[in-house]
């Protein structure tokens, strides 16, 4: 990240006077570590962290701290779970959860005899190939959680995800963070509903998570509510429907106002069945769950449209260029046919219904492409 390797970020951002073991081949770093492999290596991220829990034993530790060496908050998030641990005395473990209650075993502070405990679960073959989770099943009762942020718990595997994270301190981010200020200076406590609306392939999902590494947000992705109706429909039915029509048949607003944005706007949590993408035939998969939060941001194409109007405070339009679009699609192997049904849609939302000079904010994929020089 700008040049410097996410390990070196991580080792820079703990304390001085941590003892770091670091599980991975040995590499040239600033500072002095100790270096330990998983047996076998590549054993994956359980047998890691049990091969660096027990060199950490070794080396006679008081407290132990696992944290993930791709997540630029690491650092961070390791001293609140470290200050957790010790303000329990009677704590084994604290692991990192996130807003869902979901455990994040790679951010685990350990007292020494829950490290033992791990290492026992993990048995002769040290973890390998085994889930992490299920090893912190060896900490209970002794194991309690601690909510992260977003921005602690994120890691950086791929390209999209280092965009990510560029984005949430870019001059596009901050924009839109500031026009959600003023909503929320005049809305007497009551939740900033953003909307991320444009074209396919302009990278709304990529602005809407960078959008949500800032505490207090949580994302509605307008997909969990395509149509049911709309795979079952033949290619000459489609064929014969009229651009309005076709807008009206790809996102169920009436389902994404009363089961998402209504509860959200009341600070109620939201319970509905996303469309199950996977089958793609029309059905829905198992029950998801978005708690309340002081931003709620919804996107995808159609998550400004008029119908839902006064449950959204912000609306943000983010265009594409033409040549960037066409890219996108042919790497995403759309069918041409399902392609220009899509389009037919999409452009007549944008000229008649929604155009993008009705938007409280325009922005275009270049500001997210030349962040970080991505």
């Amino acid at each position: 990240m700008d040049g410097t390797p996410l390990l070196e970020r991580t080792l820079a951002s703990l304390p001085e006077d941590f003892q770091v073991v670091v599980v991975g081949s040995v590499r040239d770093v600033d500072l002095p570590v100790i270096f330990t492999r998983e047996d076998p290596p590549g054993g994956g991220p359980a047998a890691a962290m049990i091969a660096g829990v027990r060199r950490a034993l070794a080396e006679s530790a008081d407290v132990i701290v696992v944290l993930p060496a791709d997540a630029p908050l690491a650092g961070q998030a390791a001293r609140t779970l470290l200050n957790r641990l010790e303000d329990g005395l009677s704590t084994l473990a604290v692991v990192g959860v996130d807003a869902h209650g979901r455990e994040q075993p790679l951010q685990l502070a350990l007292r020494p005899a829950g490290a033992e405990a791990l290492l026992t679960a993990a048995g002769p073959g040290g973890a390998a190939g085994v889930s992490a989770r299920r090893l912190l099943d060896a900490l209970r009762p002794g194991l309690v959680t601690q909510e992260l942020a977003p921005a602690e718990l994120w890691d950086i595997d791929t390209a999209d995800q280092l965009l990510v994270w560029q984005l949430r301190s870019s001059a596009a981010v901050l924009s839109i963070m500031d026009v959600i200020a003023d909503r929320q200076a005049a809305a007497s406590g009551a939740p900033v509903v953003v909307a991320i609306d444009g074209p396919s392939c302009a990278g709304k999902s990529i602005l809407a998570t960078a959008l949500a590494l800032r505490p207090g947000a949580a994302v509605v992705e307008g997909d969990d509510f395509y149509r049911r109706t709309l795979p079952r429909l033949a290619a000459a039915e489609r064929e014969a429907m009229s651009d309005a029509a076709v807008v009206d048949a790809v996102i169920d607003w009436e389902r994404l106002r009363a089961e998402a944005l209504l509860p959200l706007r009341a600070r109620e949590s939201a319970r509905f069945q996303p469309y199950d993408w996977d089958a793609d035939d029309g059905r829905l998969a198992p029950p998801k769950m978005i708690p309340p939060a002081d931003v709620i941001i919804v996107e995808g194409v159609y998550a400004a449209r008029p119908e839902l109007a006064d449950l959204v405070d912000v609306a943000v339009y983010l265009g594409v260029d033409h040549q960037v679009r066409a890219r996108r699609y042919a790497e995403r192997g759309n069918d041409p046919e399902w392609q220009r049904f899509w389009e037919r849609g999409e452009a007549h939302y944008f000229r008649a219904i929604r155009p993008a000079a009705s938007f409280h904010i325009r922005l275009d994929d270049q500001d997210l492409r030349n962040v970080g020089g991505a």
